[in-house]
């Protein structure tokens, strides 16, 4: 038998059970690819955030019949699962799941991309195909095609990420809104597709609502089914594409510039997902915390800040994001934003020819003879750093929707290594929470959670690191990361502490999270218990023996 010790957050497995249930999962999926070893549950235990439970089992399936197999026995032995696609999700939880002892169905192996449309422009891929796989797959064959990205690991799902309803860069930047026509095995092993048309609908991926009551959703940020396929849709080469830039000249002003965003957003001007960062995001970008201080301050000490800010010339706040469609359209809007932004602090443009000189005078730098010069340059008349002219290049791409490691580094600003070129900060034992609220966007509502939220990071001694993104042109994402050194276990509770403090200061100010951590999701269902009671009504009938992902967004 299976029990669940919810105080402890763990499942307790009957040992005969659990020795049966690996020895039909290895006939059916291969001995290979199924494993219960102590190094390599060791090292699927490893995550960003405090305390990662420990799973019992790995198993890899090669496709949705090995899926549905698998799903199968474990409902015959009683043993939960926690169903993973590439186990990137650095910061909510990589690969982890909610209880200890849980057998984690990894996906990686389905990493199939099966279709691409161009004249419908969609694809249908599988959930280990990542953002990095996708993009050179269209560059390679279908050039006229681009897939959005997120600014975090390339190596990242596609579907997971989507299925999490995370935000990527460009115009198609809510990715579960961009996912349309799902292949899913349920609980029970039986395999479904959505949408409620006839077999081989024709509109199984450009109709999102399909017939009937929609689906889809339950999938998302859910354990109702394992996701075996799904279709994405694509974005169709624009004619012209530029980047901008915008450093706010005084902080104060934030709420006004929100405001701007979202008219411009309303109004169709603005349309790309625009990041608004604050000061310790840019650092974490383009620097790492003194190594001096490390084990002295866990939050820099303001003259540090200050002077680190001056010397990078970085803003308390600063906005990116993209323009595309016609040269005319570009135009258009980078007049416009000119004329709104304008008068707030100073905007910049780059496109691919610019993008070119800059990598060129990057080059040029390399060159000790020419280093001084070209950095008096652009400090000068540009009004940059040189740190923020080799980040210009990686900003204009990701932002076009190509994936990129330069950004994933940003996790290792409160390492003793130093940033690696490829990140994997759950190898190297980084320390990393994200917290994410949401709310209306308004320069009012923006600033108040802002003000909910920093003086406990202040108070926890934690820098305070927050991204604005906005999630469509009505709500806002407030992501603030948590930076902490693992070895060190007063930090370590501490930003235990700061994360439970900050779920509940939000809650009571009525703004609700856009994405949890595997910290947070027991703490959802007492926020709305009425929903709780009727997804977990879903849930019973839909899965009754809970193995699907138990505790996942609190179900």
């Amino acid at each position: 038998m299976t029990t669940i010790d919810w105080t402890n957050r763990c499942v307790q497995v009957d040992r005969d059970t659990f020795g049966r249930a690996v020895a039909e999962l290895k006939t059916a999926i291969g001995e290979q690819y199924v494993t219960d070893s102590a190094a390599d549950l060791e090292r699927a235990a490893r995550a960003t955030v405090p305390d990662p439970k420990k799973p019992s089992l790995i198993i890899y399936p090669g496709n949705a019949t090995e899926v549905a197999t698998a799903v199968a026995i474990a409902n015959r032995y009683q043993l939960p699962l926690w169903p993973c696609s590439s186990g990137r999700n650095w910061g909510y939880g990589s690969a982890t799941p909610v209880l200890e002892n849980t057998a984690i169905l990894h996906l990686r192996r389905m990493n199939r991309i099966l279709e691409v449309n161009d004249e419908l422009a969609y694809a249908v891929i599988e959930p280990g195909v990542s953002y990095r796989q996708l993009r050179d797959y269209l560059e390679l064959n279908h050039s006229d095609l681009w897939c959005d990205s997120t600014d975090g690991p390339p190596e990242g799902s596609v579907i997971g990420n989507a299925l999490d309803r995370g935000l990527g860069v460009t115009h198609y930047a809510d990715h579960f809104g961009t996912l349309c026509g799902l292949e899913v095995v349920l609980p029970s092993g039986e395999v479904i597709r959505t949408g409620g048309g006839p077999k081989h609908c024709a509109t199984w991926h450009t109709h999102k609502w399909g017939v009937g009551p929609y689906i889809e959703g339950l999938f998302s940020q859910g354990n109702f089914g394992v996701v075996t396929k799904a279709g994405v849709w694509l974005i169709p080469r624009p004619e012209a594409f530029a980047s901008f830039t915008f450093d706010l000249a005084r902080p104060e002003d934030l709420p006004k510039l929100v405001d701007v965003i979202r008219e411009m957003a309303l109004r169709g001007i603005l349309n790309s997902a625009c990041h608004l960062i604050n000061d310790v995001v840019t650092l974490s970008v383009l620097a790492q915390y003194p190594a001096d201080m490390l084990d002295k301050y866990s939050r820099l000490p303001d003259d540090v800040l200050d002077e680190m800010r001056k010397r990078l010339k970085i803003s308390h706040w600063s906005l990116g994001g993209g323009i595309q469609g016609s040269r005319k359209m570009v135009r258009l809007v980078k007049e416009e934003l000119r004329k709104r932004l304008g008068p707030l602090g100073r905007i910049m443009f780059l496109d691919e020819g610019r993008v070119k000189g800059v990598e060129t005078l990057n080059r040029l730098r390399q060159r000790s003879s020419l280093r001084m010069p070209i950095d008096w340059a652009v400090r000068t008349f540009a009004g940059k750093s040189p740190e923020m002219l080799q980040a210009a290049p990686h900003i204009h791409s990701v932002l076009t929707g190509r994936p990129s490691d330069y950004f994933v580094r940003h996790a290792y600003f409160k390492s003793r290594l130093p940033k690696p070129d490829i990140a994997d900060p759950d190898r190297d034992n980084v320390g990393l929470i994200w917290f994410a609220p949401i709310a209306p966007m308004t320069g009012g509502h923006i600033q108040k959670v802002l003000d909910i939220c920093r003086p406990l990071f202040r108070r926890y001694e934690f820098d305070f690191y927050a991204a604005l993104l906005m999630q469509n042109p009505r709500s806002m994402i407030v992501l603030m990361s948590i930076f902490f050194l693992k070895e060190d276990q007063q930090q370590v509770l501490a930003a235990k502490e700061l994360y439970e403090q900050l779920s509940r200061a939000t809650s009571a100010a009525t703004y609700q999270p856009y994405r949890v951590s595997v910290l947070g999701m027991g703490h959802l269902t007492s926020v709305s218990p009425e929903s709780a009671r009727f997804v977990r009504m879903l849930k019973s009938a839909v899965d009754p023996q809970g193995i699907l992902a138990a505790g996942k967004y609190g179900i």
